[in-house]
């Protein structure tokens, strides 16, 4: 059994970046799972125009949602508790197919997204993409098959700037296509379970955004997070947000 908590290694301060003209993401840093300090997958995304959070746990705010977004059922990426909490009468809720039963008594506002599928809204453009294993973590299991349909997500604004969250993906050939991508959110963690820092960095180097964030690692595996700084493109800018 996963047990999920607040980190006391966890920064009191939210930290948090500019990503162009009225937007700002926002991370409340590290949790514990079992006993592995981590930085999650989770963000805040607020604009002008609306308040989004990705695979919110462990969130420490009670600024409501106008969409919730959710790549996959892992407990370090889905969280009841914390849907509840950030949720209101009219929140979005976007999910992969895996997560769908463990929330239809919540909201009858999910819309369930599977890989290459796009959603448009007035002020933002939805898109998924795949995410998935190449490895194996024991024998032929793999901790993200491309058989559950997982997803990471594009998220277009109204002025054009485009983010993309991985989700949890191994290095895949459907993510080389991806382009115009101004903010990556990526996993370095590795351990079969993810991108390790050198695939990342190959990633990123590839998309050629102008921000590139880390996620989804043990805070203190500072080897990988270096790696994965020391391989990425000079001209983008890599912002630790797990500190």
């Amino acid at each position: 059994m996963v047990t999920i908590s607040i980190s006391e290694k966890r920064n009191p301060i939210p930290q948090q970046i500019s990503i162009g003209k009225g937007a700002t993401l926002t991370t409340w840093g590290a949790i514990k799972v079992n006993q592995s300090h981590f930085f999650p997958s989770s963000f805040q995304l607020k604009t002008d125009d609306f308040v989004l959070y990705i695979d919110p746990v462990a969130i420490e705010t009670t600024e409501k949602a106008d969409f919730i977004l959710i790549t996959h059922a892992h407990p370090d990426h889905f969280s009841i508790k914390d849907i509840k909490q950030l949720l209101k009468k009219d929140t979005h809720i976007i999910c992969a197919v895996t997560v769908f039963k463990k929330l239809k008594n919540i909201t009858d506002k999910i819309q369930v997204m599977k890989p290459n599928e796009q959603l448009n809204f007035e002020t933002l453009n939805i898109n998924t993409v795949f995410a998935y294993n190449t490895k194996p973590v024991f024998l032929w299991l793999k901790a993200h098959p491309k058989s559950k349909q997982n997803v990471g997500y594009i998220l277009t604004l109204k002025n054009g700037v485009r983010i993309y969250h991985a989700g949890d993906t191994d290095y895949i050939p459907e993510i080389k296509k991806l382009n115009k991508i101004e903010v990556i959110l990526v996993p370095i963690g590795g351990e079969r379970l993810t991108m390790d820092g050198e695939a990342a960095a190959k990633i990123v180097n590839e998309i050629q955004p102008k921000i590139a964030i880390p996620m989804h690692y043990e805070i203190h595996n500072n080897k990988e997070l270096n790696r994965f700084k020391n391989l990425v493109n000079k001209k983008i800018k890599v912002v630790e947000l797990g500190k």
